[in-house]
């Protein structure tokens, strides 16, 4: 029988090491978050599906930053046997890469999601990240602000 307390520590790790990944740019480790057919929502705009893609449209998007920084808290996870539904509250700071880096993207954010339990461990089966604040300018990833 699975341990509730220590599904719940492995669930707050994804969210962690999922920042972590962000952070220090390492791409290789989110092979390790995600389910093969992932899917995902960011900002209510953005729909990618299945892992590759997903990662591709990470690395792509952060890897125009010059450095990020996530704080995750408030982290909530109600476990069913193999799937989990679970969210971390978040605030990022991203600055702005070559010609940008005098700009700054500030989110309030949350990463909510769905879990599998695999013979790995628990993944992301779907990962969404709803906006609630935005400073700055989304031109540190390449994106033009909304109009």
């Amino acid at each position: 029988m699975a341990d509730v307390h220590q599904d719940r520590a492995e669930i707050f790790d994804l969210f962690n090491l999922y920042a972590d990944a962000l952070d220090y740019k390492r791409w290789d480790m989110l092979q390790e978050l995600f389910t093969e057919d992932v899917t995902t929502d960011w900002f209510g705009v953005y729909q990618v599906n299945g892992r590759k893609e997903v990662i591709a449209y990470i690395s792509e998007l952060v890897g125009k930053v010059g450095n990020t920084h996530h704080i995750l808290g408030n982290y909530t996870a109600k476990i069913n046997g193999d799937t989990a539904e679970a969210s971390a509250r978040v605030r990022a700071y991203h600055v702005g890469a070559g010609d940008k880096a005098h700009l700054f993207e500030e989110s309030l954010a949350a990463f909510e999601a769905k879990l599998i339990r695999t013979k790995e461990g628990w993944r992301f089966s779907h990962f969404a990240e709803p906006l609630y604040v935005m400073l700055g300018t989304q031109e540190v990833f390449g994106l033009e602000d909304p109009q």
